[in-house]
């Protein structure tokens, strides 16, 4: 399906916007919104787009056009900041994954659209390929500074291009909720999809991260809400430096 026009014009309007000025530091506020869902800052009374753009520059640029919008004052005129709608967050994440490959050199360059349909029609193996190639790449150029959170965001990232499925992502529930529900816009969708997420650092125990995952994710099932989800597949992802493996449960 095509983007709506309006939605697509929001998305060329992020593209421009985040090549202002200095695109690595606007990648680095990306990045912090996509992972916290907020950015704090200075709403600038004026901005002249002949200087080089500060943080707070960029911001209130972002602000200005709606793009976040303003959670609480931390205090006189400083603000935290926050991603206004599902729209909006979905439009970054699919930004934030185009960026992810444009600036690294991966094993295979993958087609969004190919990989989610599959996933759609019950192969995962495309999925796990790609997500396993990003991974393995940035958590080893990164290795000491990549978290759970970061294998999250990039999960999110490439599963942002799934326009067939809502994505529900709540880790701020900790444990009493999964961190990804994919649910079908449509009752024709074939597949629904829970993925519980682990990332294993090298003091890590595996095995033990891998039994109290698939417990959480059995415990997930037993949820009312997921309980009612129709055809759902659920699966436990364990990521590291050396890729991520799947398990379904």
């Amino acid at each position: 399906k095509m983007l709506d026009s309006n939605v697509a014009s929001d998305y060329k309007a992020i593209m421009k916007l985040f090549n202002i000025g200095d695109s690595d530091r606007n990648y680095k506020v990306l990045e912090e919104l996509i992972e916290t869902n907020s950015i704090s800052g200075v709403i600038k009374d004026r901005y002249d787009l002949n200087q080089e753009f500060s943080e707070d520059d960029f911001i209130t640029l972002i602000y200005s056009m709606g793009f976040i919008t303003i959670k609480d004052e931390i205090t006189g005129g400083l603000y935290n900041f926050e991603i206004p709608n599902y729209v909006i967050k979905i439009l970054y994440f699919n930004y934030f994954a185009i960026e992810v490959q444009k600036r690294n050199s991966f094993k295979h360059q993958y087609s969004f659209s190919h990989t989610l349909t599959k996933l759609l029609l019950g192969d995962n193996e495309p999925f796990k390929n790609q997500l396993n190639d990003v991974i393995k790449t940035l958590s080893n150029r990164d290795h000491y500074g990549f978290t759970e959170k970061h294998f999250h965001v990039i999960t999110l990232s490439l599963l942002s291009f799934a326009e067939f499925y809502f994505i529900d992502s709540q880790p701020e529930l900790n444990n009493k909720y999964p961190d990804i529900l994919l649910i079908g816009r449509d009752e024709k969708v074939p597949n629904n999809y829970l993925f519980e997420l682990k990332w294993v650092k090298q003091k890590d125990d595996y095995e033990k991260l891998k039994k109290e995952g698939i417990k959480q994710v059995e415990g997930y099932l037993k949820l009312d809400k997921i309980k009612n989800i129709p055809k759902l597949r659920s699966f436990l992802l364990i990521g590291s430096k050396d890729g991520v493996e799947f398990f379904e449960v």
